[in-house]
């Protein structure tokens, strides 16, 4: 399946002395959407801006086993729609700040300490750490493990503490950016194996929701997880993952399940295959949701995975109900088609029929009485014109259905990007 880690880019590096490393990017996006949060036209949420993200970073390679790197961050929006929005150069921010040791001998594997991007799998459960500065950034203040048991065989070891806002390290131009609802403490185990036949990953993450904001109540979530891979032909795949909570949320006991599964067929076009799909996926998502008829808290909590793993426009709409990019009580059925028009030209089509697990609680924001939450169309084109030039196109279009109160309007979502990287 054609993954996409939405939102972060790794740059190149130029090498400036053997002993000295630069990365630099520059992302220019144009957004526009109109009602993705209310699903109603009448409320007058239109937005259309441009988003400009600029990083500059460096590594320093004093010893082969030893790096250390710093990355300055700034990402600001001009707005066009609503007129007269104040306009804001927002912050630059310390957005990565480690050391990184590579240990050879008993226990072999690489220790990083500091601020750092961690994306585990897929980023089903791990891949940002700060789920409410958009793509801001994903870093993690974490330390972090990884045990090279042997080739191609690795135990990752992580434990991270978020605060809500960036208080930890310096901020020019401090706008006091909420980075997650509440503070948050993460610890996990990761393994990942390659199997000969087939890729195992087994973890287990828990985290710790601090009662600092008092949105939710103070919460423990338990993760024990596993993803499979199967190659089962030369052109047929199969990949699963999922995972089983327990825990506390406030006095209640948690008890929840998730997990995604798709299929993957390589085609074998020979005429016309740059008009032909060229991969073809069908899956399906499972995320429980909380029965209130229940004494256990069943919803299912994204953990580290808060991000539009599935889509960029839906996670607005999660707003109103656990929060943004809030994966829970939901599943879908979807397909993909992925044609190749060129090596540098790519484009995804994908269908997603979405439910829910359980009905809304009454008075809450869907407003519906059913358990259809709509259909979801996703359009990418995607472009690569050299080494340092890239970019995409989305487009999304969401009719809403039962799920959400009688005459809830649909929405279109589009953006633009056009990427830099040396």
């Amino acid at each position: 399946m054609t993954f996409f880690f939405l939102g972060e880019v790794s740059p190149a590096s130029i090498s400036l002395h053997p002993k000295f490393n630069l990365d630099f990017s520059e992302r220019f996006r144009m957004v526009s959407w109109d009602n993705a949060i209310s699903l109603a036209d009448s409320a007058g949420e239109a937005r259309t801006f441009t988003r400009h993200r600029t990083s500059l970073g460096g590594q320093w390679l004093p010893d082969k086993n030893l790096e250390f790197t710093l990355k300055l961050t700034n990402e600001f929006r001009y707005y066009f729609v609503p007129e007269g929005t104040a306009f804001n150069l927002n912050e630059i921010f310390i957005d990565q700040l480690y050391v990184k040791w590579r240990h050879q001998g008993t226990f072999s594997g690489t220790l990083t300490f500091g601020r750092q991007n961690i994306i585990l799998g897929e980023g089903f459960m791990v891949i940002d750490g700060q789920a409410l500065d958009g793509s801001r950034g994903i870093y993690f203040n974490a330390v972090r493990y990884d045990w090279d048991i042997k080739d191609k065989h690795r135990l990752t070891f992580f434990y991270t503490y978020m605060p809500e806002k960036d208080d930890w390290l310096p901020v020019i131009h401090d706008q006091k950016q909420q980075l997650v609802e509440q503070d948050e403490e993460g610890i996990g185990l990761y393994y990942s194996g390659d199997m000969k036949k087939y890729d195992l990953d087994v973890y287990f993450i828990r985290k710790n929701v601090k009662p600092t904001g008092h949105q939710i109540p103070e919460s423990s979530i338990n993760n024990l997880g596993s993803r499979f891979s199967l190659p089962l032909s030369d052109r047929f795949s199969y990949t699963i993952e999922g995972g089983f909570q327990f825990g506390k949320r406030g006095l209640s006991d948690r008890a929840a399940i998730g997990g995604y599964m798709y299929f993957d067929y390589k085609t074998r076009f020979k005429r016309l295959k740059n008009y032909l799909p060229q991969v073809i996926t069908a899956g399906a998502i499972y995320l429980s949701g909380d029965n209130p008829d229940d004494d256990k808290w069943g919803a299912w909590d994204p953990i580290f995975g808060r991000f539009p793993k599935w889509s960029e426009s839906f996670i607005y709409t999660q707003i109103q109900e656990d929060g943004v990019a809030f994966w829970s009580n939901l599943i879908s059925l979807h397909g993909r088609f992925l044609f190749k028009f060129a090596e540098n030209i790519s484009f995804t089509f994908d269908y997603h029929h979405l439910r829910a697990t359980e009905k809304p609680r009454p008075g809450s924001f869907p407003g519906g009485d059913g358990k259809t939450r709509g259909n979801l169309v996703i359009n990418r084109l995607s472009y690569k014109f050299n080494k340092y030039w890239s970019g995409h196109i989305v487009w999304e279009m969401f009719t809403p259905g039962n799920y959400y109160f009688n005459d809830a309007d649909g929405f279109g979502w589009l953006r633009s990007e056009l990427m830099f990287t040396l």
